[in-house]
């Protein structure tokens, strides 16, 4: 249909989840499950990424569990990782002041709760980097700056390991 609305991030989410869940609750097989985010600078992959995450983190816990139970679980500790892989793979371009330079391959594994109900836990998560752009090392353009990373790291430096280091401004 040409009218048709554009499909919503916690739905797609959604879909794969109970899908998913399907498969190894009802018919006892294995069910794989992909969520492609694609799109042009500054289109949102990052922030919608990070929803379909929440998402799913949010809807595998258990529901008898304490929030507190939850807090150093598979979950949390994937949903804070990524400011750091940010650091090192985002930039400013010209488009967009914190745009991935590089792709991320996330891979969530979920098991059973082991409590005899249809239930899933996030039991591991892997985080692939792929395609750095390697030329942003050696050069930007006008109005473009290299990975936050280094510029953090300028930041948080005392001046004595800056001039060791070389990193000083020259005049």
């Amino acid at each position: 249909r040409a009218n048709a609305m554009k499909p919503h991030v916690f739905k797609v989410a959604d879909g794969a989840y109970r899908s998913m869940s399907r498969c190894i609750f009802e018919t006892k097989t294995k069910a794989d499950q992909s969520i492609l985010v694609s799109g042009e600078s500054g289109a949102g992959k990052t922030e919608t990424t990070k929803f379909i995450m929440r998402y799913l983190a949010d809807i595998t816990k258990d529901s008898n569990a304490s929030p507190s139970d939850h807090h150093m679980g598979v979950e949390h500790l994937v949903l804070q990782s990524n400011p750091i892989l940010e650091s090192f793979g985002n930039a400013r371009t010209l488009r967009n002041d914190n745009s991935s330079r590089f792709g991320k391959f996330i891979e969530i594994n979920f098991s059973t709760d082991g409590s005899g109900r249809d239930v899933l836990c996030i039991q591991k998560a892997t985080i692939r980097t792929y395609l750095l752009e390697k030329v942003r090392l050696v050069h930007q353009s006008e109005g473009e700056r290299n990975y936050h990373c280094f510029y953090e790291y300028l930041q948080g430096s005392p001046e004595a390991e800056k001039t060791r280091r070389g990193l000083t401004r020259l005049e």
